[in-house]
């Protein structure tokens, strides 16, 4: 038996309303929000959240891949699934890959894991997509669009939670959304009536109809159906071309406080479907448009009541804070000419301390048990010499000391810069992210996430900082 042993989700902390999108520009506004990438987050370090909510409670287990699909990769020829599994620590030779270009990255990426395990090239592998799309201000898309990410662990066996049952793929040639390469910044489109009627609209309800032919199933057969859609109107325009009821059967596409996340948004979606109570038996049709329409079909196992907690989709939805205004997040997406710092970093530096800076390993004294970071020849509680093991840093810690720094140039300022006092042992050197400066307090507990650090000598350098405690699940 093969397919998804496991789900991960993840949704930015900060949401810009739609009415205050309108009320700068004078327009009319949509009810709800917009997840919006934090200005240290991009693509690869909310694949990385996804990916690490789906691994949560699986202890001991190693994937033996991962696929990264994204329409917004960081860099245009660089692998980010290889830096995603060395932040994750995943075996040397695990198998990676990047699926780009298309909105069906994401489900060709999970076609793919599919196949490789169906073809015994590997155990387990997870599939962990992206996006952070850019529109145009004054556009119907900046009031549409939103960021996340979503993963799926695929494996086989007796841990698989959602069985894979078969899959139907169509290619659909037409100009509905596209960027050229290196010359623009933000979604074009021709025409949205056509796009969405000629284009979406008929690819994904001929490729579900077609998809339930060949395996049989009919509309009332479905216990969920889980289907992504450039926007609210088109998403219901489905259900009822198809038979679906939308109370019962169809998949919050989570437009009202998200967006559309572009790749992620199916696997987001499936997320939530997975943990909304459905029952062994209970069968998924999970489908998704990009130039064409890929469907596949899932049936829940007992397996599923087992899957250990995780903070979920439910638990990031649960914990947001509004963002400050419209011209931040402007800034943010780097839409406004602005001034920026200027760093340096070093390839060779990152290159030969990849393993302490991406997996976080420290060194524990044999001697006397401390823990260090980063790691240390000399001990420097007992001075012992060469007696230090390889540890890997835990997740978790508390805030022994902090300050929060005005003279920091920082896209957000002030700059709250931390000790923390990791659970396990070590203390390290950290800004922190996604807070509130005015409540930051001595001892609070916080977790570690992996973000841009800044960029400099023409890349991205990337690593941990610590944020509070996100409210609304475990997280791992």
């Amino acid at each position: 038996m093969v397919g998804i042993k496991s789900f991960g989700a993840y949704v930015p902390w900060l949401r810009l309303d739609r009415a205050a999108i309108a009320r700068a520009w004078g327009i009319p506004g949509a009810p709800g929000a917009v997840a919006v990438a934090n200005f240290d987050e991009d693509s690869l370090t909310m694949a990385w959240e996804a990916a690490s909510d789906c691994l949560a409670g699986l202890d001991g287990l190693e994937p033996g891949g991962l696929f990264f699909a994204s329409t917004t990769p960081p860099y245009a020829e660089k692998s980010a699934a290889t830096l995603i599994a060395t932040v994750l620590d995943l075996p040397g030779d695990a198998l990676t890959s990047d699926y780009a270009v298309s909105l069906r990255a994401s489900t060709s990426a999970l076609s793919a894991a599919l196949d490789a395990v169906k073809a015994g090239r590997a155990d387990d592998i997870l599939v962990t997509a992206a996006d952070t799309r850019a529109s145009d201000p004054m556009t119907a898309w900046e009031q549409t669009l939103g960021d996340g990410a979503g993963a799926a662990l695929v494996g086989s066996g007796d841990g698989v939670i959602a069985e894979h049952l078969g899959s139907y793929s169509a290619p659909d040639e037409i100009y509905m959304t596209w960027r050229r390469q290196s010359r623009d910044r933000a979604l074009k489109e021709f025409n949205a009536r056509m796009a969405q009627t000629e284009g979406y609209g008929k690819s994904m309800v001929e490729g579900i109809r077609s998809a339930m032919g060949k395996l049989g199933v009919k509309a009332e057969d479905i216990a969920r159906a889980v289907y992504s859609a450039p926007d609210f109107r088109s998403h219901g325009a489905v259900a009822k071309a198809l038979g679906f009821d939308p109370a019962t059967q169809v998949q919050d596409a989570l437009f009202a406080f998200v967006g559309g996340t572009g790749t992620a948004q199916p696997l987001l979606m499936l997320a939530g479907a997975l943990e909304s109570g459905l029952k062994a038996g209970d069968l998924v049709l999970l489908a998704h448009y990009g130039d064409g329409v890929d469907v596949s079909f899932f049936r829940v196992t007992e397996a599923a009541d087992k899957l250990p907690p995780r903070r979920g989709l439910r638990g990031y939805l649960s914990s947001r804070t509004p963002l400050q205004s419209y011209p931040v997040f402007l800034r943010y997406r780097e839409a406004l000419e602005m001034r920026r710092p200027e760093y340096s970093s070093s390839t060779v530096i990152l290159w030969r301390e990849r393993r302490e800076l991406y997996a976080l390993y420290g060194s524990r004294c044999r001697a006397c048990g401390l823990v260090r970071f980063p790691p240390q020849i000399v001990c420097s509680r007992c001075r012992t010499r060469g007696e230090g093991e390889e540890v890997r840093l835990a997740r978790r810690g508390r805030l022994f000391n902090f300050i929060n720094d005005r003279l920091f140039e920082s896209m957000e300022s002030p700059t709250t810069l931390c000790l923390v006092d990791l659970e396990g042992g070590g203390r390290v050197f950290l800004h922190m992210t996604d807070r509130d400066p005015e409540a930051v307090e001595l001892d609070m507990e916080v977790e570690l996430t992996f973000r841009k650090l800044f960029e400099g000598e023409d890349f991205y350098t990337y690593f941990w900082k610590c944020r509070p405690v996100r409210e609304g699940g475990d997280g791992g």
